[in-house]
């Protein structure tokens, strides 16, 4: 069995395979799990990464195709698509995956939530830093696309880029979710349907509230025809480069980050203690040693 040690080496030479056994490994907290995180203690440059939410239907991942034709030229690029798991098997479809190949300079990874809440996966944060690890410049997360409580993506990401559709009614539900508040860009896909001026209209009226602290920025694309294509992506390098976010934001959102993760380490309902406890009925350990393990996963540290 290769050492962790070998398998990033392998990795920082590229090979996809190495790359997926150590997400796995952060994913499952199997063996090798501690000595990533050794490694991730050390500096490296951050990726830039960039969120792209919105409800289920509205051509996330057809849009994230369209990015990636142009930034894989220009970035080391790497793309995360988290999906629903099922709730009962534990699950996922990872259809998303199927929609993208990995191109020469592109990593295409598919995440189930594992029943975490938010629209993300337990393991995203330390999933990011392993891609920055690697050498990864940019980094493309699709989140579930649940519509509800989707939210967290904005701890994980530099720019949130919030996908709608025309006629669908998700702009207001986007902002009754809270989604509408997170979103730096505003993404109005299917550009090439009839009804988007209408829906562009009840956009705009919605982005006017005073209470909306953002100063949006809104662009109607078509994935399909690639229209708005280009303005969209000119948008997404000039967040990029900027890096307009006043220091305050930056500590906020590393805070919110940071207790997200601890949030989801200790929310290990599904996660640990279940399977454990399975395991424990099945006669397959003690109930001392479930225990054991679960005190051993709390006390991991970053």
């Amino acid at each position: 069995m290769e050492s962790v040690e070998d398998l990033i080496s392998s990795a920082k030479k590229g090979n996809r395979r190495s790359i997926g056994r150590l997400i796995t490994i952060i994913e499952n907290r199997s063996t090798g799990y501690e000595d990533i995180l050794r490694f991730l203690n050390s500096k490296f440059n951050k990726a830039y990464v960039l969120g792209i939410t919105g409800p289920p239907g509205v051509g996330k991942s057809s849009l994230i195709s369209r990015l990636v034709e142009n930034f894989q030229s220009k970035e080391k690029l790497a793309v995360i698509m988290i999906d629903a798991t099922s709730p009962f098997s534990g699950g996922s479809l990872l259809g998303n995956r199927l929609r993208l190949s990995d191109g020469e300079n592109i990593y295409v990874r598919s995440m189930a939530t594992r029943g975490i809440s938010g629209g993300l996966n337990l393991a995203i944060g330390d999933t990011l830093d392993l891609l920055s690890f690697l050498g990864f410049s940019m980094i493309i997360v699709e989140s579930v696309g649940a519509g509800q409580d989707e939210t967290d993506i904005v701890y994980f990401t530099d720019t949130v880029v919030l996908v709608l559709s025309p006629g669908t009614g998700d702009q207001v539900q986007a902002m009754k979710a809270g989604q509408m508040e997170i979103g730096d860009i505003i993404v109005l896909n299917k550009a090439d349907r009839p009804d988007v001026i209408i829906s562009e209209k009840e956009l705009m009226e919605i982005l006017s509230i005073p209470d909306m602290a953002k100063n949006h920025k809104l662009f109607k694309v078509s994935s399909l025809t690639g229209s708005g294509i280009k303005d969209l992506v000119a948008a997404i390098e000039e967040e990029k480069n900027s890096g307009l976010r006043s220091s305050s934001e930056l500590k906020e959102r590393e805070k919110e980050k940071l207790k997200q993760e601890i949030l989801a380490r200790i929310n290990l309902k599904e996660y640990l203690i279940e399977r454990l406890a399975d395991k424990v009925v099945k006669g397959e350990i003690k109930e001392r040693e479930a225990l054991s393990l679960i005190l051993k996963e709390l006390e991991m540290k970053r």
